[in-house]
């Protein structure tokens, strides 16, 4: 069996999520859609976290296992074909078998993008505030 990490980016504005919901459509599900269809068998794939809904990725990483060792651009080319265009996998990548995306990982970010002025092309990836931020009482609820 050998295990690869998927690297990947998703706009999330269209899902529930990173995670399999019975209530809408979720990121592992397309995910896991896409590979089941390409290695012609059910493909369970492992995130290294979860978003919520209309939360966006610049890089998630994942995991699955397959019974055969898979060229690894092929599959990412081939990925990137069967997945919806607001999907997309940057690399796969073999890894012994023990790695798992979840516990193996070493950090993780997150950023917040606001805004105080009206931004048409990237209204989907920024809050608008309508008044400038108390940033002093924000560092001091942040502590």
């Amino acid at each position: 069996m050998q295990r690869y990490f998927i690297y990947l980016a998703y706009d999330g504005t269209a899902y529930h999520g990173w995670q399999i919901q019975p209530n809408g459509a979720s990121v592992q599900e397309c995910l896991m859609k896409a590979l089941s269809t390409l290695l012609r068998r059910e493909v369970e794939v492992v995130g290294a976290g979860r978003t919520d809904a209309g939360v966006h990725a610049s890089l998630m990483v994942a995991h699955f296992d397959s019974d055969s060792p898979l060229d690894t651009v092929f599959m990412t080319d081939k990925l990137n074909r069967l997945l919806p265009p607001d999907i997309s996998v940057y690399r796969l990548r073999a890894v012994i078998p023990e790695a798992h995306a979840r516990f193996d990982a070493t950090a993780r970010m997150y950023k917040y993008y606001v805004t105080t002025a009206k931004m048409p092309f990237n209204r989907q990836y920024r809050c608008r505030l309508f008044q400038t931020p108390d940033f002093e009482r924000m560092n001091e609820a942040a502590r």
